[in-house]
């Protein structure tokens, strides 16, 4: 059997701990302490025996290291407790302490690796999920407006106190200093004003104001912005608010500046697969640390991120903006038509590149002005191609003569087959007549036929509205399996200064959602703005059912009839 240790050999093996280690009494007196806690507190064995522990270590009265002491007598059981100390470079500290009869023993342990790898850890975790969470926001932006701003909202607060998300068309436009600011944040919303004023005044570099006042210091100012030519971020530790005042132009903007005051900078290029698209400055305040090289890595990764996101969303918005102009061109003005005023929409779906198959026309024939309005299948440009066919036909045969709805559909069904147009789509021809008894009334008879598509809705001043009831026939472009298909027209008597109005499913049909609960909301919708002027009718009517990102496109069409 081994013998027991000695006590002579339990202190000296305490003395040779590199662990501070004491004994306190019930008085909070030093009753014998090795040589690591002395060298810990800064103090003498010979000093420290025999005082009290807070006359040795005056800072800690007060702390978490006296309240987990005191814990440790009161309640009999051992405390732990992690510490900064308060030395350069920074010290953190694990203190324990547990009851000895009458008073306390206290251990103290260096732990500075260990929390300084724990914080290294932690901080890699944040950047891996700011990095995570950076890819689905940024890839998911829609415009750039839209990416911009997601990008200020990873930044800040996470490596900013506040930023600036700026656009800028290459190198040549930075030089010249065309730079427009895109989207902004800061961590405190009561100045977010001072922000969005030097966003909304002010680039980072002024253009003009070479010569006069204050030319040396823009000229300063600029050399600083060098390195962004060459793909390299800018890195100012201090003294950022003088520098940035002397590179922006607007007074308003400098003051704004001034308020905010930050003193460290860090811009970054953002830059596509094309070239440079923009800026991503990060602001830090005073009294926050500046950016170490890790922070300048992370904000330099968000910033290619950010490019890129922000060149695919410069992409799409050109993209919509040339297919908007090429859906536009496929449709025409709404006509003056003898009698009635006439209005339309166009809504494009929000992931489509602002082309598919909705369209609308109006033309007049000698019975009375044709209303129509027809979807193809589809939201690309192929759709929009089928479309232009589509239309073309219907709206040359439908000029060309006084044919009734049915039959002009059944015509454009059999040109679609003779010209070997394959596709197919959902329209709807609708004629006002006015006859001598609507004449002497100031209302009309609306007669319709329906290929597939929805009826359609009718209000009168005063009264309610209403789904016209009807038969529909099959699509346009189906003979060709079908060998054909009768078509009737429909008629309904409008009172004076009725509306109508039609419309493609996209403005009544929804995911999961009987289509008669769309057609009874834009029926209610219909009444309740039937008073409003035409134009606003619509908008409201838009406005109440669509959602912010419509899946499908939608085309409208509404007339109303005027006084005989």
């Amino acid at each position: 059997m081994r013998n027991a240790l000695s006590p002579e050999r339990a202190w000296a093996l305490l003395e040779a701990l590199p662990n501070g280690f004491a004994l306190l009494d019930a008085q909070w007196r030093f009753t014998w302490v090795n040589a690591a806690s002395a060298r810990l507190a800064g103090s003498t064995r010979e000093a420290m025996v025999g005082s009290v522990v807070w006359d040795v270590l005056p800072q800690s009265r007060g702390s978490a290291i006296a309240a987990a002491w005191r814990t440790a007598v009161a309640e009999q059981r051992e405390t732990v407790v992690e510490v900064q100390a308060s030395v350069d470079p920074p010290r953190w500290l694990e203190v324990r302490a547990w009851p000895d009869g009458d008073g306390l023993a206290t251990s103290t342990t260096d732990v500075t690796a260990r929390h300084l790898d724990r914080e290294a850890a932690e901080r890699s975790a944040r950047r891996n999920s700011l990095l995570t969470r950076s890819g689905a926001e940024l890839g998911g932006a829609v415009g750039v407006r839209e990416a911009s701003e997601r990008l200020a909202h990873l930044v800040v607060p996470a490596l900013a106190d506040w930023c600036l998300v700026s656009e800028v068309d290459g190198d040549d436009q930075l030089i010249r200093g065309m730079v427009r600011t895109a989207g902004w944040w800061h961590r405190d919303s009561r100045r977010l004003p001072l922000v969005a004023r030097l966003a909304l005044e002010t680039a980072h570099v002024a253009a003009s104001a070479d010569h006069g006042p204050g030319a040396d210091a823009l000229a300063a100012a600029r050399s600083v912005f060098q390195p962004l030519l060459q793909g390299r971020p800018v890195v100012l530790a201090r003294e950022a608010a003088a520098l940035m005042g002397a590179a922006v132009e607007d007074p308003g903007a400098r003051a704004a500046m001034a308020q905010l005051d930050p003193s460290s900078l860090v811009i970054v290029p953002l830059r596509g697969r094309y070239g440079l698209v923009g800026l991503l400055s990060c602001y830090t305040d005073q009294g926050r640390a500046a950016p170490d090289a890790e922070d300048v890595a992370l904000i330099t990764d968000l910033a290619r991120r950010g490019g890129l996101a922000v060149e695919s969303a410069r992409l799409r918005d050109e993209q919509q903006r040339l297919g908007e102009a090429l859906q536009r061109s496929l449709l025409t003005a709404p006509p003056v038509l003898p009698g009635c005023e006439v209005a339309v929409r166009y809504v494009p779906a929000a992931h489509s590149a602002h082309v598919g198959g909705d369209w609308y026309d109006a033309f007049a024939q000698p019975s009375g002005p044709v209303l129509v309005i027809g979807d193809v299948v589809g939201h690309d440009s192929r759709a929009a191609a089928d479309m232009g066919q589509v239309r073309g036909i219907l709206r040359g045969l439908g000029v060309a003569g006084d044919t009734p709805p049915a039959d002009l559909l059944a015509t454009v069904d059999s040109a679609m087959a003779r010209l070997g147009v394959e596709t197919t789509a959902t329209a709807l021809v609708a004629r006002l007549e006015r006859e001598q008894a609507h004449l002497a009334l100031g209302g009309a008879l609306l007669r319709w036929c329906s290929a597939g598509h929805l009826p359609p809705l009718a209000v009168e001043p005063g009264g309610p509205a209403r789904v016209l009831p009807g038969r529909s026939g099959l699509l346009l472009g189906m003979e060709q399996l079908t060998g054909g298909s009768v078509r009737t027209d429909q008629v309904a008597d409008l009172a004076p200064g009725a509306t109508v109005l039609i419309c493609t499913d996209g403005l009544v049909e929804r995911r999961g959602t009987p289509l008669d609960t769309g057609l009874e909301q834009l029926r209610a919708a219909l009444e309740t703005f039937r008073d409003l002027p035409l134009q606003q009718l619509c908008d409201a009517v838009v406005r109440r059912l669509l959602p912010a990102h419509p899946e499908d496109d939608v085309a409208l069409l509404a007339v109303r009839l005027r006084p005989a």
